[in-house]
């Protein structure tokens, strides 16, 4: 690949602004443009090494709100200390996704997920890859997610994830497919953002 496709506007910007990775910038057109989080929400972070997304969530929710994130790798020695600075209530576990959920989860206001499967080359295989963490990501909003809460996760394009997509959208008020300007021109990501869940888990 290109050094100046990898090096782009966004990685620059990173660097500068002391993000983990670029992809902190799609979660940010995300949230300019669809305003899911807030101050004091609860979120669960899928997928969340390096950190860039939980190192720009948390400047939304603040020291009163709650952060729960979940990789196979740690977050990044940055990402660590900005949040213990925030000082707000934080959980990570290095984990599968496909593993049971170790922590014990308050109903969620948002699940969010930029995970990607280790790809191979084959078509086929990164698509059901890519299409089965998906469906367990939307497994784990379904679950956690309070009525009314929010739920982003990125899709590798494909007739079948899209298909996934268009299945959930009768969970949620709004639905739609997004791709961020951030999103680097020759990717073929692209994000569901599922907004007010219609039946989630009740607040107790």
């Amino acid at each position: 690949m290109r050094k100046d496709k990898i090096h782009d506007f966004y990685f620059h910007k990173a660097k500068k602004e002391k993000y983990s990775a670029r992809s902190v910038y799609k979660l940010q057109n995300i949230q300019d443009k669809y305003h899911l989080f807030s101050a004091g929400n609860k979120v669960l972070d899928l997928g969340a090494s390096p950190g860039s997304w939980s190192e720009y969530i948390i400047e939304i929710l603040g020291p009163k709100g709650s952060l729960y994130a979940l990789d196979l790798k740690p977050l990044s020695i940055t990402a660590q200390e900005k949040i213990k600075r925030k000082g707000l209530e934080f959980q990570f576990h290095q984990q599968s996704v496909f593993d049971p959920l170790p922590m014990e989860l308050p109903p969620l206001d948002a699940v969010i997920s930029d995970m990607a499967p280790s790809t191979q080359g084959n078509r086929t295989v990164d698509c059901a890859r890519s299409l089965e963490l998906i469906t367990r990501a939307f497994e784990i909003a379904q679950l956690h997610l309070k009525q009314g809460g929010h739920f982003v996760v990125k899709l590798f394009h494909s007739n079948e994830t899209v298909q996934a997509a268009k299945d959930w959208e009768k969970f949620f008020k709004f639905a739609k497919l997004y791709r961020p300007p951030a999103v680097q021109k020759e990717s073929k990501e692209i994000y569901f953002i599922g907004q007010h869940l219609l039946n989630g888990k009740s607040i107790s």
